[in-house]
């Protein structure tokens, strides 16, 4: 297969939601070449959309020049419960589409992520146990969910 896998990458629901790093890595000096190659592979994976969770529009509109369906919704650090509703809203209409495989990315996958992930297997009904939600993606990423994270699953 052709291109370079992004860092982190797993896919949280085979074929269809897929988490990374930010496409070709971050800070504030990304690398052009590396973006190309693992822009390349996630093509190569069937990936078309790209869910970003960074600060800023960072990298969309090249994103758009190569064809994948952009969305993008900017993390704080502490985020109320009203926009985590939004950001679950706005992948499950990501995700309606059949044919759409999504990728959310943010710069690393911290504390946040991994809660939004667990969170969104709950609030789509994809899973209806918020102790089952973190396990599963404990043992997807193999580490475990921070405190912050489980703090973002939807106990009901």
């Amino acid at each position: 297969m052709a291109g370079l896998k992004p860092n982190d990458f797993h896919w949280i629901i085979e074929g269809k939601l897929a988490v990374s790093e930010c496409i070709g890595g971050g800070g504030l000096t990304p690398r052009k070449i590396r973006r190309e190659e693992e822009i390349q592979w996630l093509k190569g994976q069937g990936i078309n959309a790209i869910f970003s969770l960074l600060d800023s529009d960072f990298n969309l509109k090249n994103y758009q020049e190569v064809g994948f369906r952009t969305y993008h919704y900017p993390l704080t650090n502490d985020i109320p419960k009203e926009s985590l509703n939004v950001i679950f809203d706005a992948i499950k209409e990501a995700l309606s589409d059949k044919d759409r495989k999504l990728l959310i990315h943010r710069e690393i996958l911290d504390e946040q992520v991994p809660g939004i992930l667990a969170g969104y297997l709950i609030y789509s009904k994809l899973l209806d146990d918020p102790i089952l939600a973190r396990t599963i993606l404990e043992k997807i990423l193999e580490k475990p969910l921070s405190p912050k994270a489980i703090a973002l699953i939807p106990t009901t």
